[in-house]
C-alpha cells in the first residue's frame, strides 16, 4: 500500500497518529475527542478516515473508549507520508 491509497483525510489522520507515537511511543492510543481538531479534519472526515484506515488494517480501533492506534503496517506507511510532508 501506498500513499496514494489514502484519502486526503486519511493521510492527514496517520500523519497525526504518527506525531502521537513519537510523542507518548508505541502504546499511544489518542480518543476520538478532539482528534478531529488536532488532525485539521472535520467530524465527518475523521469518522471516514477511521474507517477506511480500519478497512485497510492500518489502524486498531477501540469502540469503548473510542480510540485509535497504528498498526505495524500503518506506523510505516505514516513514516513515508510524514517524510514526504516534513
Amino acid at each position: 500500500m501506498n500513499d496514494r491509497d489514502l484519502s486526503q483525510p486519511e493521510s492527514k489522520l496517520l500523519v497525526c497518529l504518527l506525531l502521537f507515537y513519537r510523542e507518548i511511543g508505541p502504546a499511544a492510543t489518542p480518543g476520538l475527542r478532539g482528534l478531529d481538531e488536532e488532525a485539521g479534519l472535520e467530524r465527518h472526515e475523521l469518522d471516514e478516515a477511521v474507517k477506511g484506515l480500519r478497512a485497510k488494517g492500518l489502524i486498531e480501533y477501540w469502540e469503548l473508549q473510542p480510540a485509535v492506534r497504528l498498526t505495524r503496517e500503518g506506523l510505516r506507511l505514516a513514516r513515508r507520508i510524514g517524510v514526504e510532508d516534513e
